[in-house]
């Protein structure tokens, strides 16, 4: 299941207790876990994002060699999806059929032959099962049912979808808002219809993360060896935690986008989430961490959006220190992992507190001079002078030049 590793020489140095027998033993874990990409589905519902048929099998190949096993595509693309899949990578493509569909068994049908035709593996049905949602599927699909109704339609599906031969996934967008006893009848039944996964959908976010293992672990329950999935959104910055509370209810797929890039405020950002999994949890997820950086550049590149520079994971300021304590000998005083664990680096920034050693060691790393003690603290004072005379960040062109006017 587990690496069970809190200490891995040159990589990381996080708590003992992450693998404390106590801690863990009120979680529901699953034995593994698997990480599937949404950046080709939800992460292109940004404004102005908008891929050729060339970035498209650009990204999936880079996705597959960085160890994602589900690659999410829209049924509305079934070209892209048979584009990706005649490349032949070791990847499945799962396409998510849209709800409105669901209430129409003969349209219904058609979605799910057309996906598994283009060469789809993982079809993926929607309910919306909430008061809220439900109402306005009737309202989109222009008939009138109730949501067992509805439910009846979507395991009818499920049938047709497994006969076919496709693995057969059902979300229920909008689970927290739904009785929990209902939501627990509904899952059931479509487990008992045959399909592969059910998936949970938090449509926009309105729990804390509590809610999410409770409700994992109750649906658990009542789907037996069905996989549960879990879909969240960062409205209330805990996209991420949503992922890991369910996880520790149960579920055994997870699911985000590079650079977390989705509706709204997004989904969780894949390097955040794997690297939680990896180094927090344990997990072996498949996934080659090490290439999550240059995967995010390549996609804030191509899709137009750069990463904020504080972003964790992947944001250029992820491993920095700008106070000049934090610059010890002692690697884990004030680190609990490194960076090229994520294929980053790290970066030294400049404030009005770095101190000399800070200059120490952004000179070194930018391979101006070696500094003195004395040197250092010259630097230092250009540096502070420059930062009350600016107020902006200090580019690496610039403190090479201040340390050229420092020595003389």
């Amino acid at each position: 299941m587990t690496r069970n590793e809190p200490l891995r020489d040159g990589d990381w140095n996080v708590s003992p207790y992450n693998f404390d027998p106590d801690i863990r033993s009120g979680m529901n874990l699953p034995e593994q876990v698997e990480v599937v990409d949404l950046s080709l589905r939800e992460g292109r519902q940004v404004a102005g994002v908008a891929l050729t048929l060339d970035e498209v099998l650009e990204y999936a190949t880079r996705s597959a060699a960085a160890g994602f096993t589900t690659l999410e595509m829209h049924h509305s693309e079934p070209e892209e999806i048979r584009r990706v899949s005649e490349l032949g990578l070791d990847i499945k493509v799962q396409s998510l059929v849209h709800p409105t569909a669901s209430l129409n068994p003969d349209h219904c049908r058609q979605e799910i032959d057309e996906s598994l035709e283009v060469g789809a593996e993982v079809i993926c049905l929607s309910a919306m099962v909430s008061d809220f949602n439900h109402s306005l599927l009737q309202e989109l699909g222009g008939v009138d049912v109730t949501r067992e109704e509805h439910i009846d339609a979507i395991c009818e599906m499920v049938r047709h979808g497994k006969e076919q031969g496709g693995i057969i996934s059902v979300l229920l967008a909008d689970h927290t808002r739904l009785d929990i006893d209902r939501l627990v009848r509904f899952t059931a039944q479509i487990a008992d219809a045959g399909a592969d996964i059910v998936r949970l959908d938090d449509i926009c976010a309105p729990a804390m993360p509590a809610v999410y293992t409770h409700h994992a672990q109750r649906v658990k329950q009542s789907i037996g060896d069905c996989r549960l999935a879990i879909h969240s959104h960062n409205d209330f910055d805990l996209a991420v935690a949503a992922q890991l509370a369910s996880m520790e209810g149960g579920a055994d797929i997870l699911e985000g986008s590079v650079n977390g890039y989705g509706e709204r405020a997004g989904i969780p950002d894949l390097a955040v989430l794997v690297a939680n999994l990896e180094v927090l949890y344990g997990y072996d997820t498949g996934i080659e961490m090490d290439q999550m950086k240059g995967l995010s550049e390549w996609v804030a590149q191509v899709w137009g959006k750069p990463v904020p520079d504080a972003a964790a994971v992947v944001g250029r300021k992820a491993f920095s220190h700008a106070v000049g304590v934090h610059y010890v000998e002692n690697q884990w005083a004030f680190n609990s992992w490194r960076p090229h664990v994520v294929g980053s680096d790290e970066f030294v920034p400049l404030c009005m507190f770095s101190g000399p050693k800070a200059s120490v060691k952004k000179a070194k790393d930018l391979s101006i001079a070696t500094l003195s003690p004395e040197q250092a603290d010259v630097v230092n004072k250009h540096v502070r002078a420059e930062l009350l005379e600016t107020r902006q960040e200090i580019s690496d062109t610039r403190f090479r030049d201040l340390v050229e006017e420092s020595l003389g």
